[in-house]
């Protein structure tokens, strides 16, 4: 394989930004939460059907998910695939955080901490580590933060952007550090390519079988091999 030359990350955000369109997202911290634990390994579209389901029938506030009935909250996990009594549990979970600790308020408990103990209290939360820590903190404008998820991870390391050899927390690191030194620092930047990259990474750089000769980025991509990203 021939030397390929570092591409631009600015001009390739740009270009699949152009290639896929970025999908609505929430931006509030608690739906952001709640977006994360609405299903159980389902697609983007299945999720945003249940979300929006969820919001119609028990809303997104942390009261009026404590106060919803057993019966409604299992009626509505049970279309979220496996799971569905773990699922419940969560939910009351998360809204027992908000209440009890947030008096209600995550969005302003959030931006009244430093950023350590926001990203500490997000953490507390079902299915969110340190990089949905910081995707929240980033999408709800309150931290901005470059931050990835696992496709976007992939489409960078196959790009050869970083090297992606040892543990996923190390590349993750070197990927972020990467961010700083090459993309954007604006808010509005870092969310379209955590956006756009996902959905280049789900749609044609698969983590098997990617579809390289549908990719307009093929020509220049040294097609790193990665794994388990």
């Amino acid at each position: 394989m021939g030397e390929f030359p570092q591409p631009d990350l600015i001009e390739i955000v740009g270009m699949l930004g152009r290639l896929h369109a970025a999908p609505a997202h929430p931006v509030d911290p608690l739906q952001l939460i709640l977006w994360e634990n609405v299903g159980y390994l389902i697609d983007d579209e299945r999720r945003r059907v249940l979300f929006d389901t969820f919001g119609e029938k028990v809303g997104f506030d942390a009261a009026g998910i404590a106060a919803a009935e057993d019966a409604l909250l299992m009626t509505l996990a049970s279309a979220g695939g496996m799971r569905p009594a773990e699922r419940v549990e969560r939910w009351r979970r998360i809204a027992g955080i908000v209440l009890e600790d947030c008096q209600g308020e995550l969005d302003r408990s959030l931006r009244a901490l430093p950023v350590a103990k926001a990203r500490a209290l997000l953490r507390r939360f079902p299915a969110i580590g340190e990089p949905g820590a910081d995707k929240i903190l980033l999408f709800a404008d309150i931290a901005v933060r470059p931050c990835l998820d696992s496709n976007g991870l992939r489409v960078l390391a196959r790009l050869g952007f970083f090297d992606a050899h040892g543990a996923y927390a190390v590349a993750y690191k070197a990927a972020i550090e990467m961010l700083k030194a090459k993309g954007r620092s604006d808010r509005d930047w870092l969310v379209e390519a955590w956006l756009v990259l996902r959905e280049h990474g789900k749609a044609l750089c698969k983590r098997a079988a990617p579809l390289c000769w549908s990719c307009p980025l093929d020509e220049e991509c040294p097609h790193v091999v990665v794994r388990d990203m």
